[in-house]
């Protein structure tokens, strides 16, 4: 191994970020050149992960890109061991990365994602050298709008919640009517994120829990004293309270409970003279 000028650490360091001492370790294997000890350094990253690839990963960020035009958008949830390295600069530009490139390369799943784009596996294995924890992309969803609609996404404060949401509309959307639906789905990723829905509408849920939650509602209000047709309207009744809890389009909105959703999207809709739908959702959670 040969000795190298602090200078040429002091490089290496600037690139990389990775610690000085590892840094002129590095340098001393490959001889003073910058580029082997890169490498060098990106293996030592590729043999952390393989090391802790057993190790929790309950802290993370999420994070989105949506195109231009609001057509196409992704959301990807990266996860780390602490809530430290979460919170870095060098995680938040990771993250931000992936789902620029998830959205330009139209959606390809993680695995192939990485392999697609050399540079986000490169930038991961300089984050695992440099951070020394397992890091790992957790989640990646990309939406493509058909015909006509936008989508959007709301992540939480904290960044550890993330909502991507796709609405359709009847004509092309442009100028304010465009904005109308941004903030709408805005403003429904910020429901889902409080309420956690876990279907957009009844027929959309299992139907062994529909009919499990029937049963309960059938057995309760069942006393053998009321008339069977006011039995039945209870038991409507309970079932429709029990939607309206799990399902997007029947809870009640959040900035004003006078709406259910679905009211929200039709006076939406209505203001800017586009009938509009949400087509679909997803929530993304870490740690929690």
């Amino acid at each position: 191994m040969s000795t190298v000028s602090m200078d040429l650490v002091k490089e290496l360091r600037e690139k990389t970020q990775v610690g000085m001492m590892d840094c002129k370790k590095a340098l001393e294997e490959a001889n003073g050149d910058i580029e082997r000890a890169i490498q060098l350094l990106r293996k030592k990253g590729a043999a952390i992960a393989a090391k802790r690839a057993d190790n929790a990963t309950d802290n993370g960020r999420i994070e989105a890109f949506i195109a231009s035009d609001s057509k196409k958008g992704s959301m990807v949830a990266i996860c780390c061991e602490t809530d430290f390295s979460a919170n870095t600069k060098d995680m938040h530009d990771f993250a931000k990365n992936v789902a620029q490139e998830a959205c330009k390369n139209d959606g390809e799943d993680k695995k192939t994602l990485l392999t697609k784009v050399p540079e986000l596996q490169n930038q991961l294995d300089d984050l695992l050298a440099k951070i020394s924890e397992k890091i790992e992309v957790g989640s990646l969803a990309t939406y493509i709008v058909e015909n006509h609609g936008a989508v959007n996404v709301y992540i939480h404060p904290g960044s550890t919640v993330g909502i991507m949401i796709e609405i359709t509309s009847e004509n092309e959307l442009s100028g304010s009517a465009l904005d109308e639906v941004k903030q709408l789905g805005k403003d429904i990723g910020m429901q889902v994120a409080v309420h956690k829905p876990a279907a957009l509408k009844p027929a959309e849920l299992d139907p062994v829990i529909v009919a499990k939650e029937r049963a309960l509602a059938e057995e309760q209000s069942n006393d053998g004293k009321k008339p069977a047709n006011i039995i039945a309207k209870i038991i409507e009744n309970r079932i429709n309270k029990f939607f309206e809890e799990v399902c997007l389009e029947n809870q009640r909105f959040i900035k004003n409970d006078a709406l259910t959703i679905k009211d929200y999207v039709n006076s939406v809709a209505t203001k800017i003279g586009n009938p509009l739908a949400i087509k679909r959702f997803v929530r993304f959670a870490i740690g929690r």
